[in-house]
């Protein structure tokens, strides 16, 4: 019969705590669950959509020069073949009241793999929309092209 050494380390029992999911947002805090911020994705890059009617899709909404710019880029991305596209949202988390951060991976068929990209959103009046920033930098990886 072996025995261990005196002062070796004790085997891995198992009764010690396991890595686990990231903890539950404070009470309180609202955030957006992965599937209405895909839904606001896919609306923000939506080719065949004005951005007059994505106002409210965008925090403090966007003005006539990005706009017209976005929809440019959006319609050009379309006939270039990179949609559609797919968004995989992960690793959602608070970012301050009534804000939230999310890793969001862009995926499409001109696209090598998928582009990730951290993106910041706001909760305004009950509906998450894409912080400004965010937004253009999701129009600017949404419409590259190889």
């Amino acid at each position: 019969m072996k025995h261990a050494a005196v002062g070796a380390p004790a085997p891995a029992s198992g009764w010690y705590p396991q890595p686990q999911d990231p903890p539950p947002p404070p009470p309180g805090q609202n955030l957006p669950n992965p599937d209405q911020l895909v839904n606001l994705l896919n609306q923000v890059t939506d080719a065949g959509v004005s951005y007059t009617t994505k106002q409210n899709l965008v925090q403090g909404g966007i003005s006539p020069d990005e706009g017209h710019g976005a929809d440019h880029d959006l319609r050009k991305a379309y006939r270039n073949g990179n949609f559609p596209e797919t968004f995989t949202v992960t690793n959602i988390q608070p970012a301050g009241p009534n804000a939230a951060t999310a890793d969001v991976a862009i995926g499409g068929p001109k696209f090598a793999g998928p582009v990730t990209k951290n993106l910041a959103f706001v909760n305004q009046g009950g509906n998450w929309v894409l912080q400004h920033d965010s937004a253009l930098a999701l129009i600017q990886a949404a419409t590259a092209t190889s």
